[in-house]
């Protein structure tokens, strides 16, 4: 029996106590692209076709994390239903852990073998999923480029680079297979280029259908909204009473809920709110300060955490964004007089 716990508090918690897998599930996915036009296929095309291939191949296959000194493997199965992406990943070292995941929700099997459910934001997942990437937004602030061939699983493989242009946020290089258009190694690096985390597959299997056995193993996912309204821009956002000043330079709000209600039924003070830079997402959670919330900074991997408290709230920040962008994107929240 699964667990639905209320969303901010959880949210935060299980991203600072280090349940990766979360992470390392999100980082697979990535948004609608706007293609370039020209003959040759430019950087940005090739992350178009890599928007395509994750909406619409099933495969299965075995993938490896490093973070630091810390290497997992695991198994992951990757199926459409009615439009839809589903996906399971099982933990194949350490202790049992299993994620499913959809467009509305997130199903977690911990250590313990306790499952706990997480209610999803539309677009909220992860870095690489602000909706339709941008590429004048990105210009500013990124280099998008080609870094030539290399080979991952036994598969040809073009290398993409997405280079900051400054120390407010990470670089990516994406290994896009040149026949399926799938990125089958993702390294997010820092400012000097060096990895934090990488992500890579050292077999995969393109399937009509994901194997009964890998799907029994993993929690059911459920059904959600379709990938189109997932990645909807949002162009306006109602943050009221709380607005965003000094936001880091190309980071503004992009996408948020209403006032989630309090257990009693009465209108809540909870709310969640997207900061983005067209690349990078930090998600930043208000809720009635408890005296249990994150005070200062928090690292796990490349995920960075920043709260404190405000006018009776605590304010979260996380996201896979440098420290001092998180810590600054949570001190730029206010209160409106």
């Amino acid at each position: 029996m699964s667990r639905r716990l209320p969303l901010p508090r959880v949210t935060a918690i299980a991203v600072i106590s280090g349940n990766l897998l979360i992470g390392i599930l999100f980082g697979l996915w990535l948004p609608s692209v706007a293609a370039e036009t020209g003959a040759e296929q430019s950087p940005i095309d090739l992350l178009s076709q890599m928007s395509r291939a994750l909406s619409e191949l099933e495969y299965e296959g075995t993938l490896v994390y490093l973070n630091g000194h810390e290497l997992s493997t695991l198994r992951i199965a990757h199926r459409i239903e009615g439009g839809e992406a589903h996906e399971s990943l099982l933990a194949l070292s350490g202790p049992i852990r299993a994620v499913a995941r959809s467009h509305q929700s997130v199903i977690c099997v911990l250590p313990d073998a306790h499952a706990i459910s997480l209610p999803r934001h539309g677009g909220s997942a992860s870095t690489l999923h602000a909706g339709v990437l941008d590429a004048d937004r990105l210009r500013p602030h990124y280099l998008v480029q080609g870094l030539g061939q290399s080979r991952v699983a036994g598969r040809d493989t073009r290398v993409i680079g997405i280079i900051p242009r400054d120390d407010l946020r990470y670089g990516y290089r994406f290994f896009v297979d040149e026949e399926t258009g799938l990125p089958l190694k993702t390294d997010l690096m820092d400012s000097s280029a060096t990895p934090i985390e990488q992500v890579m597959f050292t077999e995969i299997t393109y399937l009509d259908r994901v194997s009964d056995e890998i799907e029994a193993q993993a929690p059911k996912s459920v059904g959600g909204p379709s990938a189109a309204q997932a990645s909807s821009p949002v162009v306006t956002v109602d943050s009221s009473p709380w607005r965003f000043s000094e936001l880091p330079a190309g980071y503004r709000v992009v996408a948020g809920d209403p006032p989630e209600p309090d257990a009693d039924g009465t209108e809540g003070t909870r709310r969640w709110f997207m900061v983005s830079d067209g690349l990078s997402v930090v998600s930043v959670y208000i809720e009635p300060d408890q005296g249990q919330g994150l005070a200062g900074h928090k690292r796990v991997g490349a995920l960075n955490a920043a709260g404190r408290s405000l006018d009776g709230h605590q304010v979260t920040a996380v996201g896979e964004a440098p420290q001092q962008t998180v810590q600054a994107i949570a001190a730029a929240v206010k209160m409106q007089p």
